[in-house]
């Protein structure tokens, strides 16, 4: 495949994999995180300048929880939201079209390592195989992991970057990468080993752009410290916030470390099974592409390490959403270690793509928050139980909820979370409450929601925009497969011959 065609190819998997997320998108930001507190700052934003531009009094702009970078990214979002439907609906699209834009960069760096139809096939796994596609409607993480992924895009797979230009555009989007999140800090190692990647052999040489890259990296990332701590301060300080989470004992730190790859209830293996495949994938990865092992393990470790020193290591979102940033550069590893599909050698990527695809789909299916009403409810709601109770493993709940949504019907589905004490109950115990799980399993998508009731106005136009997206999103990806399909095949149509010329050779030989 040429350049081009895989840059063609690049582009379709964009529009289809938009298409096919916007088909069960939630289409709101309500609800989701920090989200709607950035929404009102941006439109707050925009109002200032407003005022600012006018002449009219300006009213303090509002800082986020982490600083200004992010929220300049809201902005234009929020702006094109006043134009057309509504911001909510607009902003609701931002992490849709950020996880695509980081699967496209992912389907072009495994390009560079794979066969067309294995980078195709991560891809889609990592689309619909892992939690990248709930956090699409959830909203969080988004911003950081596609930047990471871009810079390191730059960084390692565009090879080094000569011209002015080239070097202060990765030099900004690596700034973003560790600006879009108060905790950015922690990926300063991997951002450092690809500078390092850039400029080694060439110190001297470009030591005015490697102190440049230096300069623009530090400086946008001290921005934005400043802007998160005018939001911290009032709070006490993002520094003694954080204390309050931080575990005494240092075996925490040890059973975290494996709780966050193996929990059952938030491992990193149960949210992207297909990662279990690291296991076998990382030392030849390490053999054959040393640079993308170390970053993706630099990006790893740190998050890990961090992740660690805290008493929860996970909260009531889907799944372990700050390993969110691992899940893209651990896919690579998988690619690099294994370029062409063999269905004998990689049956088992193909079943925990599967698994993957029916876990994935619960998360995105429902709202993340049913459960936490639902625990709520039972007098249940406690953080620890939320991330570490198998009884209110999220997976299961959500399965719960989808069959009892599958099956219709408007009878009430009652549900006992209870627990089993060891091994007599305290004798003023109070009995598990029943929860009843109609009332949480309605799917999250705008498009099922709505599906028998009249809309009008700007519900009719979010609707109907749904309605084509889910007939174009999975034409458009057959099309990408089927495009995938004919250009192996074209190759190994093309590869006969010179087989069978080395053939010959080899029989004039002997």
């Amino acid at each position: 495949m040429t350049v081009a065609a895989a840059r063609k190819t690049a582009c379709l998997l964009f529009l289809s994999l938009s298409a096919c997320y916007l088909a069960l998108a939630p289409c709101t930001t309500d609800g989701r995180g920090y989200v709607p507190e950035d929404k009102d700052a941006a439109l707050g934003f925009l109002a200032s300048f407003n005022a600012w531009v006018k002449g009219r009094p300006v009213q303090p702009i509002t800082w986020t929880r982490h600083g200004p970078v992010p929220l300049l990214l809201d902005v234009p979002f929020v702006r094109l939201g006043k134009l057309f439907v509504s911001p909510d609906f607009v902003l609701s699209l931002q992490p849709v079209l950020l996880t695509v834009g980081l699967l496209t960069i992912l389907y072009l760096w495994l390009r560079k390592l794979c066969t067309p139809g294995m980078s195709l096939l991560l891809t889609l796994i990592a689309a619909f195989g892992t939690m990248l596609w709930p956090y699409a409607y959830i909203g969080l993480e988004t911003k950081q992991s596609f930047f990471l992924l871009l810079a390191a895009y730059l960084g390692l797979a565009k090879g080094k970057a000569r011209g002015w230009p080239s070097v202060l555009w990765f030099s900004i989007i690596s700034a973003l990468a560790i600006s879009m999140k108060a905790n950015g800090a922690i990926l300063v190692p991997a951002i450092a080993y690809l500078i390092y990647v850039q400029f080694r052999g060439d110190w001297r040489s470009r030591w005015k752009q490697a102190l440049t890259a230096a300069l623009v990296i530090t400086g946008i990332w001290l921005l934005s410290v400043i802007g998160w701590r005018l939001f911290w301060n009032p709070r006490g300080g993002a520094t003694r916030a954080l204390q309050a989470w931080v575990t005494a004992s240092p075996f925490q730190f040890f059973t975290n470390a494996i709780g966050l790859f193996g929990s059952p209830n938030k491992g990193l293996f149960i949210f992207a099974p297909v990662l279990l495949l690291l296991v076998y994938a990382i030392p030849r990865a390490l053999r054959a592409h040393r640079e993308i092992t170390v970053f993706a393990l630099l990006v790893t470790v740190c998050t890990v390490g961090f992740l660690s020193t805290l008493v929860v290591t996970a909260d009531e979102l889907w799944g372990p959403r700050f390993l969110h940033v691992t899940i893209a550069p651990l896919l690579l590893l998988i690619g690099a270690a294994w370029p062409r599909f063999t269905w004998r050698t990689h049956a088992p990527l193909m079943v925990l793509g599967v698994v993957g695809l029916g876990i994935s789909f619960l998360g995105a299916f429902y709202y993340y928050g049913e459960r936490g009403a639902a625990a709520g409810a039972a007098d249940q709601s406690v953080l620890e139980w939320l991330a570490g109770d198998s009884v209110w493993n999220e997976v299961l709940f959500d399965a719960r909820l989808f069959e009892v949504w599958a099956s219709g019907g408007v009878d009430p589905v009652p549900w006992t979370p209870a627990h089993v004490w060891a091994w007599t109950a305290p004798p003023d115990a109070k009995p598990w409450k029943t929860v009843n799980l109609r009332d949480y399993a309605d799917p999250q998508s705008f498009l099922l929601y709505y599906w028998n009731m009249q809309l009008s106005g700007s519900d009719r136009v979010i609707f109907r925009i749904c309605w084509i997206a889910a007939v174009l999103g999975p034409l458009s990806l057959l099309w990408v497969v089927a495009r995938t399909s004919n250009i192996t095949a074209a190759r190994i149509v093309s590869a006969v011959p010179i087989l069978a010329i080395r053939g010959r050779k080899a029989s004039r030989t002997l």
